[in-house]
């Protein structure tokens, strides 16, 4: 008696006995019975419908739910990648710097070489210089000296310079 539709219900005819119940409220109780049940299934019915459509709709929740992961992941994975390069290339311009103010020091280094070279140089030429400027006036002294002795005939003391003069 399982699976009686509200037709079913509706038609059902009984057999008539002497003292039976009476046909007229058996048939309104079944007519009661059948709207009810026809409402109940139409309910289902809905129900069934509204349960398909919200499955649905959370499968395409899950699927949406599921790409939103893979991009979520797809965008860490990009992130990891360009924080990864990024520090590659932070090194890189490190590096190169080191390399570069490497070489600028080395060439201070040989430029203040160079430069300390020419100091000592200059030095050398400058005590060069005082040496011949010194021998310079000891000659110009000397000759001074020998011309004033050969004018007066003494030694060290210059013409008109004397006493009596």
């Amino acid at each position: 008696m399982t699976n009686l539709s509200p037709l079913e219900i509706a038609h059902r005819e009984f057999q008539r006995c002497f003292r039976g119940l009476d046909p007229v409220e058996v048939r309104t109780f079944l007519e009661g019975v059948a709207e009810h049940l026809q409402s109940l299934l139409k309910e289902n019915l809905a129900k069934e419908e509204r349960i398909q459509k919200l499955e649905s709709q959370l499968e395409s929740h899950r699927g949406r739910e599921n790409e939103l992961k893979e991009v979520l992941f797809a965008v860490q994975h990009m992130t990891d990648e360009m924080k990864d390069k990024t520090q590659k290339e932070a090194d890189l311009i490190i590096k190169d710097a080191e390399i570069k103010a490497e070489v600028l020091l080395e060439r201070a280094h040989l430029t203040m070489g160079r430069l300390q070279g020419q100091i000592g140089e200059l030095k050398r030429q400058k005590v060069l210089f005082e040496a011949r400027v010194r021998a310079a006036i000891k000659l110009y002294q000397d000759i001074l000296d020998t011309e004033i002795t050969g004018e007066t005939g003494e030694p060290g003391k210059p013409e008109g310079s004397g006493a009596g003069s």
